[in-house]
Parts: C-alpha cells; sequence; structure tokens
C-alpha cells in the first residue's frame, strides 16, 4: 500500500506536460482541431516497454464517454471489445464508444504520436486533464521514492474519472461498477484516505467535486 505523503508529492499542476514513469510517455495537455481539450501522447521508442508494446492502457471501460484518437505518428494498436484494429496517419479518427471494452498498445518502429480526447467533455467524474494528471503525477512518485503504487488509489483515480477495470473475460458491466464504487470509495477514500485530486498535481478549476 501507497504511503506517499502531501509533503512528498511533486508539484506539476502549472506544467505544460508531463511524463510517465520511466519517461516511457509524455502528455502534451493540448486542444484538437475543433477546439476540444486533448492529450497529445508521445511514446518514445528508447523506452523497453514502448518497444515492447507495453506502454498503453489495461482492458477497460468508459462508462459514459465516446473515446476518440488520431495518429501522427507511427501505428497505434486499438482493440475494442476483442477486435483489433492498427491505426496509423492516413486512417483519420477511430472512435471507441463508451461501454466498449478496450485498451490500446504500440506497434511501430518509431515514436509513436496521438491525439486523444473524450465526448461529451465537462462530465462531474469524468476522463479529463485533472485525470491524467493526477493519475501520472501519481505514479510518477511511486516510481520516485521506490514504492508500489496502491491499487486503491489507482481504482480511485479511474473510478472518479469514469472508468472501470475489466479482465479478459466477460463481466456485467453492473457488477465491474459495484466493484469499483466500493474498493475506490469505501475502502479508498473511507478508510484510507486517498482522494481523486490532489492539489501538486491538478489545478483547482480542474478538480471535479467528490462523492
Amino acid at each position: 500500500m501507497s504511503a506517499i505523503t502531501i509533503a512528498s508529492r511533486t508539484t506539476t499542476a502549472h506544467d505544460a506536460s508531463v511524463a510517465a514513469p520511466e519517461d516511457a510517455i509524455t502528455y502534451d495537455f493540448v486542444r484538437n482541431t475543433a477546439g476540444l481539450h486533448a492529450v497529445r501522447e508521445t511514446h518514445h521508442l528508447s523506452n523497453k516497454a514502448v518497444r515492447e508494446g507495453g506502454s498503453g492502457p489495461p482492458l477497460h471501460i468508459h462508462l459514459r464517454q465516446d473515446e476518440h484518437f488520431e495518429v501522427q505518428q507511427g501505428v497505434l494498436g486499438v482493440v475494442v471489445n476483442g477486435r483489433e484494429h492498427a491505426v496509423s496517419k492516413g486512417d483519420g479518427r477511430i472512435s471507441v464508444p463508451s461501454g466498449a471494452r478496450f485498451w490500446a498498445h504500440t506497434s511501430c518502429t518509431e515514436d509513436l504520436i496521438f491525439t486523444v480526447w473524450v465526448e461529451p467533455q465537462g462530465l462531474d467524474h469524468g476522463f479529463d486533464e485533472s485525470f491524467m494528471r493526477n493519475f501520472t503525477g501519481y505514479l510518477r512518485d511511486c516510481e520516485r521514492h521506490k514504492i508500489a503504487p496502491s491499487i486503491f488509489q489507482i481504482l480511485l483515480f479511474l473510478y472518479h474519472g469514469d472508468m472501470v477495470l475489466t479482465p479478459p473475460f466477460w463481466m456485467p458491466v453492473w457488477l465491474l461498477v459495484l466493484l469499483h464504487h466500493f474498493l475506490a470509495y469505501w475502502v479508498g477514500a473511507g478508510l484510507l484516505g486517498y482522494r481523486a485530486s490532489y492539489p501538486e498535481y491538478s489545478l483547482p478549476t480542474e478538480v471535479k467535486k467528490s462523492t
């Protein structure tokens, strides 16, 4: 279980970009061509996890938001409900509907660069810049202090960001939601005192209301 204290968190709330552990990924906070808030991800081929296709997110579900990708360089492997798509620059936008079981991985011989955003935006408890900053900042600090991340803190970040993890076998979404709600809010927030957002990682205007 993680024991990062407030005094030991690294302040990154004002940074224009943040880096994943081992500098595998750089996240730049931008707007897409339609003016929507987006994240430009650069997966660096110099990192072993990127070269082996392991720098993407685990299998998960966005409960209320559609997720969209546009690749600027390299090839992005996107797996939606078990079906894989290889997406490159000429393919335009690929969309993952809310409720779909989804994961992604790198599949290229150069740095992978793509832009990702969700719709609708501005949800209370949704995938947004605050989630990305808190999730990445926390993992980076765990790496810096050489401690294992707390699964309860991670689940709190995810569930507060309208996401649930899902196993490779089928489980009903209602059960996944119930499990995440209990582990994230009852255990993570209620018993262990974790928060869904920290001022060191995310500006107050980015913080959503708590449940």
